[in-house]
């Protein structure tokens, strides 16, 4: 895009300044022409944002296509996205003060073919960006006055939180399976009951005011009206 560079996410480290907070990695790609044509490459120079840990998890979700069993907050906002016809185009860094990035989300409303911009955190906007593999860009001026380069580079790769999302999210799969098996097994025992039975069990049910459990059994007394 004319005026802007384009940066791509690299990484999420460790913040050198604070154990509570990480640096978001976003390297300079430079366009290269060869016999095949024009492609962009990385080269030795990045700018590093902080940013909090649930802000990191939602990176590192899209940065290694890990699953989610309910959407995060800017998964949610694509599926309301998607619902309003509209479609994130770009991801642009246009804005750096007093230490602070604001990033600018260019989308489309694909119902009258206009754009809009919304102001956004650029960590919020850039988990976006990685879901839906749209382009991220930054002004070159606050790329020059922010940049580093590999020679400067002292933060630690650190695949802790990294492997502590996976452990959730495996832990949540096993949670949810058992579950899933429990549910079918009470929905079994529920099939074997005469009608007597279960409208007993739904009188004491409501009586106890356990709504989830007179509603399976109403269900099942549905399905033999």
């Amino acid at each position: 895009m004319a005026g802007l560079m384009e940066v791509k996410v690299e990484d999420v480290l460790p913040s050198p300044q604070t154990t509570e907070a990480f640096s978001l990695i976003l390297r300079e790609m430079k366009v290269e022409k060869d016999e095949q044509g024009s492609h962009s490459v990385p080269t030795n120079r990045y700018i590093s944002i902080i940013i909090g840990q649930s802000e990191a998890r939602a990176i590192l979700v899209e940065l290694n296509k890990l699953p989610t069993h309910r959407p995060l907050t800017h998964e949610l906002f694509h599926i309301l996205s998607l619902h309003a016809h509209f479609e994130l185009l770009m991801v642009n860094i246009i804005h750096f003060e007093n230490g602070v990035y604001f990033a600018d989300m260019v989308m489309l409303n694909k119902e009258n073919q206009q754009t809009i911009h919304i102001d956004a955190r650029p960590s919020d906007a850039i988990a976006l960006a990685l879901k839906l593999g749209v382009m991220i860009h930054i002004r070159p001026d606050i790329f020059e006055e922010n940049c580093q380069s590999d020679e400067k580079q002292g933060a630690i790769r650190d695949d802790s939180l990294l492997e502590a999302m996976r452990e959730d999210i495996d832990e949540s799969t096993l949670r949810q399976e058992e579950s899933q098996s429990q549910e079918e097994e009470f929905r079994i025992e529920l099939s074997q009951m005469s009608k007597d039975e279960l409208q007993e069990l739904l009188d004491a049910a409501v009586d106890s005011e356990d709504y989830e459990l007179a509603e399976k059994i109403q269900q099942e007394l549905d399905k033999r009206a």
